[in-house]
């Protein structure tokens, strides 16, 4: 049993930076009508929002076809607060305002996960580079190349014949997505590419990786274990060891309060130790807990930089974190950080 139409968003929480004027919103109608269907799709908005267009038809042929359809939002004055916008389209009389995925294991009996189809935006004072080329290597999965659309930033994901020929020169930065070294074995093998990659001026961002890391991959010696300590506690403080480093003042000042609203945890895989040539950026622990100052580490190497992030920041972004977001930015600009005088360079 499924209702006619189901209709969802393809992000639940995102971020709207408060110099744009503009974001995009692609909902996805999907038919469960024995044969076709067509209708009318529009968005609930905030006072103040409007929509290009304002409202869009669809028509599906058959049960079981989708159709994707995309809304340029245009907010009204924006604030550092979170906004909702609700997708509903009109089909034989009827208002459908909630979609699902269907979940389950082989051999299970599935079902159907419905949630509404709304998707939580909030104002955010987070600025990031111009004009960056960057280039991501997904890892086991996750959704940070979509949630970085948000910056205006896109991003180029890379194949493995990108990693072992490619001309990697080009990218400004090149983010490891999590779990990399266990799901992308190519990266053991070319990994000096990627090392040369930074000492030619490249900024090489990793995140959280698993045991499958531990083999000193850096351009300078660690000890990561496949005990790795985490930090679930999503409300420890965070100390900034290093306010000055560019990835904690430029563009975005980071502060204590940018670890505000965090969900689930801090994050995993924490270093154990590092050779001195990596600057720990930060310091967090549980209750009980040794300080944990592995979970954001920064090195120069030749003429670019290489950066380990244990914190789950691809965990925050699908859920639209600002703080989140504004180290996120950070770190895609540290290339530009290292050309400027900034301070902590």
């Amino acid at each position: 049993m499924a209702p006619a139409i189901s209709v969802t968003t393809a992000q639940h929480a995102t971020i709207i930076p408060l110099d744009r004027k503009e974001a995009a919103l692609d909902v996805t109608v999907h038919d469960n009508v024995t044969g076709p269907a067509k209708g009318s799709l529009r968005l609930n908005l905030p006072s103040g929002w409007s929509a290009t267009p304002q409202s869009a038809d669809f028509s599906l042929a058959h049960q079981g076809e989708e159709q994707s359809l995309r809304f340029t939002l245009h907010p009204g004055e924006l604030s550092e607060k979170p906004y909702s916008v609700t997708a509903a389209a009109e089909y034989d009389g009827k208002e459908y305002t909630e979609g699902y995925v269907t979940t389950g294991y082989p051999g299970l009996h599935p079902y159907n996960d419905y949630n509404p189809a709304s998707v939580r935006l909030t104002g955010v004072d987070v600025k990031v580079a111009p004009d960056l080329n960057v280039g991501y290597i997904m890892g086991s999965g996750d959704d940070v190349p979509q949630s970085l659309e948000s910056l205006g930033v896109h991003v180029h994901l890379l194949s493995g014949a990108d990693i072992a020929t490619g001309d990697l020169s080009k990218y400004n930065v090149i983010v490891l997505g999590v779990r990399t070294y266990a799901a992308r074995p190519e990266l053991a093998t070319y990994n000096q590419r990627l090392l040369d990659y930074v000492h030619n001026g490249g900024v090489l961002i990793v995140q959280y990786q698993s045991g499958e890391y531990d083999h000193n991959f850096g351009p300078y010696p660690y000890t990561l274990s496949r005990n790795s300590e985490k930090v679930v506690d999503e409300t420890d403080n965070v100390d900034l060891l290093a306010p000055e480093n560019p990835l904690l003042s430029w563009p975005n000042k980071i502060t204590e309060k940018d670890f505000d609203g965090w969900v689930e945890e801090r994050g995993h895989s924490f270093m154990r130790e590092w050779a001195p040539e990596y600057q720990a950026l930060t310091e967090v622990h549980d209750p009980g807990q040794a300080p944990q100052k592995g979970g954001l580490l920064y090195a120069r190497y030749g003429r670019g930089a290489y950066v380990y992030v244990a914190y789950a920041l691809y965990r925050q972004l699908q859920e639209g974190v600002p703080g989140a977001y504004r180290l996120f930015a950070n770190l895609l600009s540290l290339p530009q950080a290292q050309q400027s005088a900034v301070p902590g360079r």
